[in-house]
């Protein structure tokens, strides 16, 4: 069994050679070759790496940054199509606060900001979509220890830590304001203040997996579906 995982985010040379075969007319938005495409790639992997331990050597994982949210949305649907024997997910943010009551395929439906190129996301699995609520960064503040340990010295994570004691969940955080913590945060560190494109791939790496799913509804239902799909590949 395959499982392909389609990313919104960064990719380099290594996921443009995992693209399913592409339909004619399209051409994916990763660029390669580019030191502001390093990619997200080796960070998922890491973050993933449990996953992976469960998968062993019959279940074959794969991880494939896209680009834009667009271009993971049509790569994952031209894998349908060319790949109908493996379990493609779509994993891409959710953008704003995501709803109990919807299901991710209809949240990014009732969104307008991603009309048109969702609007045909009907009778798809629920769990081919996942979704990083509100975006990845909910996930790095989700786990202050793996905050400390990429920033060092001069991290204030008094910022992140009064911020989230006025929210109920990380999931509840503005993709705005999450950006104004982690760059308030981390301006006065070695590493200067965050920076997506290369602190993050650092990030995801370090995660705690445990902590952040407990902190995070949506990533713990990515790693139980998952788990789930793997457990019922092999019995």
């Amino acid at each position: 069994m395959n499982i392909y995982i389609y990313i919104e985010g960064a990719g380099d040379e290594d996921d443009i050679e995992q693209l399913p075969r592409q339909r004619p007319g399209f051409r994916s938005g990763i660029r390669s070759g580019k030191e502001t495409t390093t990619g997200l790639r080796q960070g998922f992997i890491k973050f993933f790496q449990n996953l992976y331990d469960i998968a062993g050597e019959n279940i074959k994982i794969f991880i494939v940054m896209c680009g834009s949210r667009s271009d993971a949305y049509e790569n994952f649907k031209i894998a349908l199509e060319s790949q109908p024997e493996a379990f493609n997910v779509l994993l891409i943010d959710a953008e704003s606060p995501v709803y109990s009551t919807v299901t991710p395929w209809e949240h990014l439906r009732n969104r307008t900001e991603d009309h048109p190129w969702i609007l045909d996301a009907v009778n798809f699995e629920d769990d081919w979509c996942h979704l990083m609520v509100q975006t990845m960064e909910a996930w790095f503040i989700a786990d202050i220890d793996a905050l400390r340990e990429f920033y060092g010295k001069g991290l204030r994570e008094n910022i992140i830590l009064q911020g989230m004691a006025r929210n109920r969940s990380v999931e509840t955080i503005s993709k705005a304001t999450l950006k104004v913590w982690l760059e308030a945060a981390t301006r006065r560190t070695e590493k200067k203040k965050y920076h997506k494109t290369r602190h993050a791939p650092k990030l995801l790496a370090l995660l705690n997996v445990a902590r952040v799913c407990q902190a995070s509804t949506y990533c713990d239902r990515l790693f139980t579906t998952l788990t789930a799909r793997m457990a019922t590949s092999a019995s």
